[in-house]
Parts: C-alpha cells; structure tokens; sequence
C-alpha cells in the first residue's frame, strides 16, 4: 500500500518544486556560477594561479591575448611580451583567443605554468557563410560570394543598407544621390539590362529588398552571390545578383543590453563660385551689347545694387544626423531573443528637406527536442520631407539681381505672394524659383511597414532535416501634398490650389518547403537541399485630388459647393512567382568540391505559354594546398574556382505586359439625334511573346593566404552574356494605332570584368592593424538593339547613346576645341575644302568641331563619343586598427575612368535662359 501524502507535506513539497523552477528560471538568465568540483577524494579543487606565455608559431610573443577560464567570466589579457596571469582551479581549461589566431583549448591539470601557442588562420576561412538554403564554410565556396564584415558596414552613419555597403565588396558598384531617405542603387557585376538591374534581398529567409526602414545596426552577416552558380538557387530572380542578410540572434546566457548613440553634420563640401549681382550686371550688360541688343533693365537701367541674391546661400544649410540604438539580448539553453529599437533622423543640407525613420525589431528562436522554430519581426514606420524641383541646375541659373520675393511680382490671382520669376525684360530667365516652389508646395510621404518571417524545423534523422518557412511583408503607404497658388517660373501655366492624397498597400506572401541533407562516407561528403518556393504579391493603390480650394482671409478650405472637380483614380495589381529549386554539394577529402544547381521557376507576369523557365548551374574548386605535393612555407591556403550557370529576369515586366489595354474613354456620336456612345480603343498593343530575359555567366576565381595566413587574397575573372533582354525601344509603325512600343525581347549585353580582393592583418604588436583593398574593372558591350530601322544601330536619349558594339549610354554630343580670340581666328576656321565652318561666329564664341568635314557645324551629324559614365576601375580601402580598449577606422571608396557630365554648364554659359 502506498504511503499517502500529508496536506501539510504536500503544502511543503510544491512550494520547494516551485523554488527550484524559480531559481531554475532565474539561472537561466543570470551569470552561471563559477563551478566547484571536487576531487577524486572528495575535496574541493584548489584554485591556484597559472602563469605561462603566449607566443606565434614563429616563437614571437602575442600580446594582447584574451585568457578566459572556460564555463566563466573570469578572463585576463596578455601582456607586451605575450605573458599572462590568472587564477583558476586545477581542473579548470583556459581559452585563447586573437584576432587572425585560431582559438586554442589548454586544460590546466595541477600546472602552474603553461607555454601555449597560437596558430595563425587565415582570416575567415572558417567562416560559415548563407548561401541560399544552405551554409557551407568560406573556404568550401565554389561560387563567387562576397563576404562583408557587417563591423564596417555600420561604422558610418547611412540613410539605407546600399549606402553602408559602399565601397565593401569587389564588382558591387553604389550610386546615390545623397538626398536624405533616397535609395541607392546597386549594381553587382554591371549593368545587366535595360528595365530593373535591382538586386534581390534575402532578409533571414524573406525574398524582399532593403528599403530606408532598415536598420543596419541589426545585421550579424552580409554575402553577395555575385555569379550563376552562387545565385543559382534563387533562379529568376537572381539575374542581378543576391544580398543575403542574417540579422543578430540572442546567445545563451545572462541579458545582454547594448547601444550606440552616432551623430554628424552634412554639408556640401564645394559650391560654384558665382558672381554678385554688380559683377553680374556688367557681364551681362557688356554680352547684351556686344550682341546688339537691348540689356535687361535689371542690370541696366532698373540695377538696384542692394538687391544681391545669393540663391546658393539661401537654399543650403548645415545639415546633420543622429542614429540612436538600443538592443537587448540573452536567453537559456532552449530559447533565446533579440530586441532592438532604432530611431534616426537626417536633417537633410536642403531646406526643407528631411528623413526620418523608427522601428523595433524582435528575433527570437527556439529548440526543443528534434524541432527548431522562431521568427524574426521587423515593425517601422518611416517619414520623408523631399526636395521640389530641380535644384542644382535652377539655382545656378536664379540671376544675383532678382529678389526672392518683391511687389513688383504680386498678383492677386496667379502670384499672391509674390514671388519673384523670370521676365524677358527685367531679368531673363527660365529656371524655377526653387525657394518658391520649396515653400508652395508642401509634400509629406509616410509610410509603415511589418516585414518577417517564422519557421518551424524537424530534425527527421540525423542527416535529414525538413523546413517550413513562411514571411509576410506588408507595406501602408500614405503621401499628402498641398500647393498653394502662385507660378514659380517664366512661362508657365497658372497653378490652383491644390490638395492631393495617396494611399497603397503592398503585400508579400512567401511559402517554402526545404529539405536538407547532411552525410558523410569515408572521405566522401554529400550536402543537399530541395524545396519549393511561392511568393505572391499585391499592390492597391488610391489616388485623389481636388484643384481650386477656396481662399478665405489667407486660409484654404475644402468646401463640397465650391468649385473644384475632385479626381479619384485607383490602381490594383497582383502577380506571382512559384520555383521548384534543388542543389548538391559533394566534398571529396576536402580537396576536391563540386556543386550543381537548378531552379524551376514560373512567372505569372509573361503569357502561359512562356511562364516556366528553367535554370541550372555548376561549380567546382580545387584546394590545391591539400595535395601532398605542396610544400610551401609561404603559402597556406590555394583554392582554384570555376563555375558556369544560367539565371533568369522577369522583374522588367509589369503584371499584365503579355496582354493588350483597351481604354473606355472613347466616344462617338451616331444617328440623326447626335447621341454620344461610349466606346473602346486599345492603346497598347499585346505581346504574347514576352519571354524570359536569360543570363549566363562563366566566372573563373583563384583564392589564397601566404606570409603565415597575414595576407589573404581573391582574384575572379567572369563573363556575362545576356540575351533576350526586354525592351520598348523597338519602333512600330504609327499606323498601328498604338499608343507606344511594346515591350519586346530584342536586345543582347555583355560584362566581363576582373574583381581583385585582399586583406593584410599585422597582430604581433599591442597595436593591431588591418586593411583591405578590393578593386573592380567591368566592361560593358551591347551586342544587339532588334530591328531599329533600315541602317540604325543606336538608341539615343538626350546627349548619351546606346549602340551596339559600345556600352550602354555613352555620351555623345558636339566637341570643341576652343575659343575664338579674334575674327581672324573665324575666318582662318575653314575645313578642307576652304569652306568656313563658323562663319556666324564672334569673337569669345566656342569653337566646334567639324567631325563630318561638311563646313558646317551640325547638332545631328557633329556629334561624336566623349566617354562613358561607367568607370574602367573602382575600388574600396578599408583600414582598422585597435589599441587595448580602443579602436579606430577609415574606408575609401573611388572610381576612375568615366565622365561626370556637368549639365549646370549648359545653363550658366549663356545669358538667354
């Protein structure tokens, strides 16, 4: 018979079992307390001091080596002649650490003094980086992955993830504008297409992109899949390269809270050096004589010299930044959490010109038994004040004798406030007042966004695991905007009162199925991965307006009766992406790597007959340093790579491009009583054509480490071919009855480049040092147009041209050689035949070249290649250096190579615009 419990016993019982989860619980977020073993004869080990000294493989003593006693928080650091000390009981282990030294284990035993050594690793190469599905060690790689230190990226304050990653990475070019919130663009490998060349983001699992909201304190990894076979996996969207990003995870062990607080001012480092108004007034009044006409009176009889407008002055400022962060982190042997807040605010160097950004982010994982499951949530909310006009071109065209605002220029209808614009008779001039504009017309985008992804994962055998992951990105946009009336520039039409509203919901839906496979044969290693990936997209979007709001004593209201016809249009769009992906790594005594790819992808965008595409590749490497007959003491670490894969592009195509649009607009009247019928017309004529635009890419790498793994190297060597590339540049007759081009796979382009990476690390000393150099040298062809017309081989837009056999829009425009001193010098300007080629000209008058030798100077027929936007070498350099507590950075970035064209020319070199 079993004894039974007491009321009072069991009373005792649960409040002891609720102590122990108690404490239990507290453990697992508290230091874990140093252990206290006992002996073989039951007494408590003794805690003793160890000295020893630290030293390279050379024997040279290593400073600054962090001691830990393992299972503690007890550590020590070594000193200038790599000796150190530190108490720890007997059977305790010390661990040893440095920076570019793999980490050693020494158990103490009943030693009190230990001689240890550290062996150099080359840097990284133990590293495990994502590559899609999968993580294999950097040094395992047979693709060309790029590996960004996320410690550099987040050194100096950046408006996006594109910015923090500027100059980082070999063949990943950045361009922005500058302007606060703006994105930037990444081009990885060069331009590969005429429509989108955006890369595709993988944010911990989710297919997205890094908009502003992102905050780039989060992130614990950056790869950039920059050829076939690394980007493979992803298949159609792949063609422009993939950004993967692993945000930070909780670690076992007690709250962790950490911070940065960074600010700094924003300021235009150079502005043109322009005339005052009366320097101004002479130039111009001379000019205007000298042509025989009549001065404008602002600088002749109407001059006031206290009205001295310094247009660049008055729109630039000092602007500034400030980036706050805060994370919390810990958790137990099952589960752990990440939290973090960010708030950042860019006071952009334009008046009225600013971004601002907040969000909380919280990753949390857990384990228990053969499942593994979390999520990582990001919640933001974003908001931006932008720019109105074109600023940098109207404010160097702005005259210094013009007011910004003055009675001479009030109207009660069309310019209230009066401010100041061009007049053919006063001041000439046709650029926009931007101050003005600035002020009328007053525009707030805002937008919030929750962006993520949760997972479940079964650990089936001990080789074989199954994921489900599943993310959601959705996006609720809102723009309002308000222009008061008054023209801000020469010429233009009256602008009414009016209020516009804007609001869109975006929405991703992501499903994926993976099964991953993990085994090992000897010398024989297999790793696979093979899955299912749906993502669904949606996009709603409501437009209004209403134009004439009324004006009562200085206020606007919107009042129904008034007059004033509000608009209302709204847009909804959906499209879908479903791929059937599977990849095998197979590891053959850690010499030899293979990997084979391919993707099934199918796009709801092109017609169903041309939905599915299929996309394969493959990779090998050769660890040469494994083979026995290399034996160089120099060199540690050789790697050759090659690789060959064809990837996919359907994001230049809109939902519907494969299907013609019929407009309900139309009417006609018919019969004798003249009724208006409603009718239809297309508009834009159906290609059901629309295919995939495909991409391949050959690329041949070599990786290696020498001088004892303190310098390490990488060196690729790729083409890509692009053909089918989509395009609307192809002419159709008018005839047609079309409103425009269809979109049509005609063009063909290719790159072929070299990336150059290498990192030096010096740790011998208490000061330690690091730089990394990556330069980049892309060339660009376009090799096919479709049919242009009879003899045409060129799309041109505006001064550059994009022709087969030369890159894509390289300038081309009229050159010059010169300046006409005297009339002399124009009569002596004849071409070959004695035919005077400027014969208008006037002294001060540019000089053009004749490049055709017609005699005469022609916009068409005498323009000529001045060199390409895109640079022949770009490169980053990145330094790093630490002292104890201390550390300190620099990063370069540069291009060379291309041409800036300076338009703002175009305008300040003439006085009649």
């Amino acid at each position: 018979m079993k004894p039974r419990l007491t009321k009072r016993y069991r009373l005792r019982l649960l409040l002891s079992i609720s102590f122990a989860v108690c404490a239990c619980a507290g453990a697992a977020y508290a230091s874990p307390p140093e252990k206290k073993e006992i002996n073989k004869h039951g007494i408590p080990w003794a805690e003793i001091e160890v000295r020893g000294t630290v030293t390279d493989q050379n024997g040279t003593p290593l400073p600054g080596v962090t001691i830990t006693v393992k299972g503690t928080s007890k550590t020590s650091i070594s000193n200038s002649d790599g000796s150190f000390q530190i108490r720890a009981d007997e059977n305790a282990t010390l661990v040893f650490t440095s920076v570019g030294f793999g980490t050693e284990e020494v158990a103490i035993g009943n030693r009190n003094t230990l001689q240890v050594t550290l062996k150099s690793a080359a840097a990284g190469l133990n590293e495990v980086v994502v590559i899609g599905y999968q993580t294999v060690r950097k040094k395992d790689l047979t693709g060309a992955v790029g590996v960004i230190n996320p410690a550099n990226a987040t050194r100096n304050t950046s408006n996006t993830l594109a910015e923090a990653i500027q100059g980082l990475a070999a063949g990943v070019t950045v361009r922005n504008s500058g302007a606060p919130g703006a994105g930037a663009k990444i081009d990885i490998r060069g331009t590969g297409t005429f429509g989108a060349n955006n890369p595709l983001y993988v944010i911990d699992g989710m297919l997205s992109d890094a908009t502003p909201d992102f905050n780039t304190d989060d992130i614990e990894s950056i790869q950039i899949l920059k050829d076939a076979s690394a980007a493979a996996i992803y298949g159609s969207r792949a063609a422009n390269g993939v950004i993967i990003i692993t945000t930070k995870r909780g670690k076992e062990g007690p709250m962790r809270i950490g911070g940065n607080v960074r600010t700094g001012i924003q300021q235009f480092h150079k502005r043109w050096d322009l005339m005052n108004s009366t320097e101004y007034a002479a130039l111009n009044k001379q000019a205007y004589q000298n042509a025989n006409l009549t001065p404008q009176t602002s600088v002749n009889t109407e001059f006031d010299p206290k009205v001295n407008t310094d247009w660049q002055d008055l729109l630039m400022r000092t602007g500034n930044t400030q980036d706050y962060d805060i994370s919390l982190s810990g958790g137990g042997n099952t589960a752990t959490y990440y939290i973090s807040g960010n708030y950042f605010k860019n006071k952009g160097p334009i008046i009225d010109n600013g971004f601002e950004k907040g969000g909380v982010r919280v990753n949390t994982a857990a384990q228990r038994g053969r499942f593994k499951f979390g999520e990582n949530l990001l919640i933001s909310a974003t908001h931006l004040d932008p720019t109105e006009g074109d600023i940098f071109t109207d404010m160097v065209r702005l005259l210094p004798t013009m007011p910004v605002q003055s009675s001479r220029y009030v109207d009660p209808v069309h310019n209230p406030e009066g401010w100041a614009v061009g007049d053919p008779v006063f001041a000439n001039t046709f650029a926009e007042n931007v101050l003005a504009l600035q002020s009328l017309n007053q525009r707030d985008y805002n937008s919030y966004k929750i962006r993520g992804n949760a997972f479940i994962e079964l650990r089936l055998l001990s080789w074989l695991s199954y994921k489900f992951n599943t993310g959601l990105e959705m996006s609720f946009d809102y723009f309002k905007g308000f222009r008061r009336p008054g023209v801000v520039r020469q010429g233009t039409p009256d602008v009414e009162a009016t209020l516009s509203e804007d609001r869109g919901i975006f929405q991703s839906n992501l499903f994926e199925h993976m099964l991953n496979f993990d085994k090992e044969f000897g010398k024989h290693r297999f790793t696979a991965v093979a899955g299912i990936s749906n993502q669904t997209f949606k996009i709603d979007g409501l437009n209004t307006q209403k134009i004439g709001i009324p004006n009562y004593s200085g206020q606007y209201y919107i009042v129904p009766q008034q007059s004033g016809t509000p608009s209302v249009s709204g847009l909804v769009s959906k499209w879908a992406n479903l791929g059937y992906l599977g990849r095998i790594n197979y590891n053959f005594d850690d010499r030899f790597l293979i990997s084979a790819t391919v993707r099934r992808d199918a796009d709801s965008r092109f017609g169903k007959d041309f939905r599915w595409g299929t996309f394969p590749s493959i990779s090998g490497a050769w660890k040469i340093d494994r083979e026995k007959f290399f034996s160089f003491d120099w060199l540690s670490e050789l790697k050759l790579r090659a690789s060959y894969g064809k990837l996919g592009n359907s994001e230049v195509l809109g939902p519907w491009d494969y299907a013609g649009v019929i407009s309900p607009l139309p009417r006609y009247v018919f019969g004798l009583g003249e009724i208006i019928n409603a009718g239809a017309i297309n508009i834009d004529l159906a290609n059901h054509d629309l295919h995939w635009e495909t991409k391949k890419t050959t690329n041949i790498g070599l990786d290696g480490s020498v001088l004892h793994n303190r310098l390490s190297f990488s060196i690729d060597y790729f083409i890509s071919k692009t053909s089918d590339v989509l395009t609307r540049t192809v002419p159709i007759p008018l005839t047609s009855g079309s409103g425009g081009n269809p979109a049509v796979n005609a063009a063909s382009l290719q790159n072929n480049g070299i990336e150059l990476s290498a990192t030096y690390r010096q740790n011998g000393n208490p000061f330690k040092w690091d730089v990394t150099l990556n330069l980049t040298h892309i060339k660009n062809k376009v090799t096919a147009l479709g049919n242009l017309g009879v003899g045409k081989t060129y799309i041109q837009l505006g001064d550059a041209r994009t022709e087969i056999g030369h890159p894509i829009g390289e300038w081309f425009m009229l050159q010059t050689n010169g300046i006409f001193q005297s009339q002399n010098d124009i009569n002596n300007y004849k071409n070959k035949n004695g035919t005077p080629i400027q014969p208008w000209a006037k002294p001060g008058d540019i000089r053009f070249v004749d490049v055709d030798g017609d005699g005469e100077i022609n916009i068409d027929k005498d323009r000529a290649y001045s060199g390409s936007p895109w640079p022949k070498i770009e490169g980053g350099l990145i330094w790093n250096g630490s002292f104890k507590s201390f550390t300190f950075g620099m990063q370069w970035y540069g291009v060379g190579g291309n041409k800036v064209y300076n338009r703002p020319r175009f305008w300040m070199d003439r006085f009649d615009e």
